[in-house]
């Protein structure tokens, strides 16, 4: 079963058992990968389970329903769609909406804005497209733009305790196309010390890896691109 949701990539979503070589099993539900292509078989996506998760002294695995949905790629690890060959892309991020909240007393002009490594949470056909601290669990955010695709223009973003833990780990900026500012997680984060950039657009073309993201003040807002290598 095939479904067209996005453009350019795709994704599997899936049931299926592993049994270990040395007993016991481990039994996924709506399970979603990224895939390189726009289909995988049965074998295939059972190695690419297997190596997603890391998993050791497997006897077999059985692929019970799958369905292939374009849409973009969320980062799945050691799935083969991480890299490829090197091409340089700049993507503009701004909106008519596009705003940049800085701290108190942070300095004018870019420091702390421009050349950030982005770490992408991509919460896109969620029930309820909010970051908590699970959403967060699988990134390093220190030094990292992260990003947060809602794929919605309003509503809440952010749990104040998933603010909290990206101030904790030192997080360099955090981002949205959501575009409610008077969200508490905009005060939470500017309060302590983080920028913050609402109102992005574009983020269904960004790459789930290797992107750096600009913040670039003028006098009439601020221009925002992600630079994909």
């Amino acid at each position: 079963m095939t479904t067209a949701t996005g453009a350019g990539q795709w994704r599997v979503d899936f049931d299926a058992e592993v049994v270990f070589s040395n007993g016991g099993s481990l039994r996924t539900e709506g399970f979603r990968l990224d895939i390189p292509g726009d289909d995988i078989d049965d074998a295939a996506l059972g190695e690419l389970l297997v190596r997603h998760l890391g998993l050791l002294m497997v006897g077999g695995t059985a692929i019970t329903r799958k369905e292939l949905i374009r849409e973009p790629h969320k980062g799945s690890r050691n799935t083969g769609t991480e890299g490829g060959a090197p091409v340089r892309r700049t993507l503009d991020l701004t909106g008519p909406g596009t705003r940049l909240d800085r701290p108190a007393g942070a300095p004018e002009g870019i420091e702390g804005l421009v050349d950030l490594p982005v770490a992408l949470v991509r919460l896109v056909g969620a029930d309820e497209p909010v970051a908590d601290r699970l959403a967060l669990a699988p990134f390093a955010p220190a030094g990292h733009a992260v990003v947060v695709h809602t794929g919605r223009p309003d509503g809440p973003w952010l749990t104040p305790d998933a603010a909290a833990l990206l101030a904790e780990r030192g997080a360099a900026l955090v981002a949205t196309d959501a575009a409610d500012r008077d969200d508490p997680a905009t005060k939470a984060l500017t309060e302590a010390g983080l920028p913050v950039l609402t109102g992005l657009t574009g983020l269904t073309d960004l790459p789930a890896t290797d992107v750096r993201l600009h913040a670039v003040p003028h006098p009439g807002g601020v221009r925002v691109y992600g630079v994909a290598e």
